[in-house]
């Protein structure tokens, strides 16, 4: 029993070792808050730098328009068709990031099922319209070739009554 017994050194007792281990946690500790601290401070004094500066610059200008302004802006053919082109972009990054979060969910993979199943007939039939007018034209070009395809079509219009 007696080289069971610690005198001052059981940590379980608040001995010695325990207690400067404890010391020694706490004054790391202190040391990593300071340097947390300093951190926030860097981050408080330095000027924060945009990501996207060229976004930021855009949003600037539109934001400082009027609304008179903004109008005859966004009339204008050249700013619609750049601003469509960043328009499509977004939408292309947003549909990469979330196409997975979709398939994954239960309404997300059952609204893609029925539109797979919408997209694969509507395209049968758009197949079937195209060919259904190439045939026309071929028959105009082949046996009515004499008469404007005008006068073709309102004939076959005719026909089909």
């Amino acid at each position: 029993m007696a080289g069971n017994i610690f005198i001052n050194n059981d940590p379980l007792l608040g001995g010695r070792d325990f207690t400067s281990n404890i010391e020694m946690m706490e004054r790391e500790l202190a040391a990593k808050q300071a340097q947390l601290a300093q951190y926030k401070q860097q981050l408080v004094q330095q000027p924060q730098q945009s990501q996207t500066p060229v976004w930021d610059e855009i949003d600037s200008i539109i934001q400082s328009m009027t609304d008179k302004e903004y109008q005859i802006v966004s009339t204008n053919d050249e700013w619609i068709e750049s601003n469509n082109r960043v328009l499509a972009l977004i939408q292309s990054a947003q549909l990469q990031m979330l196409r997975p979060i979709i398939e994954q969910s239960k309404e997300g993979k059952d609204a893609l099922d029925n539109h797979l199943t919408i997209t694969k007939r509507v395209k049968k039939s758009a197949s079937m319209e195209v060919d259904s007018e190439l045939n026309d034209f071929q028959e105009y070009k082949s046996k009515y070739s004499h008469m404007s395809y005008d006068e073709y079509q309102k004939m076959k219009r005719e026909t089909k009554r």
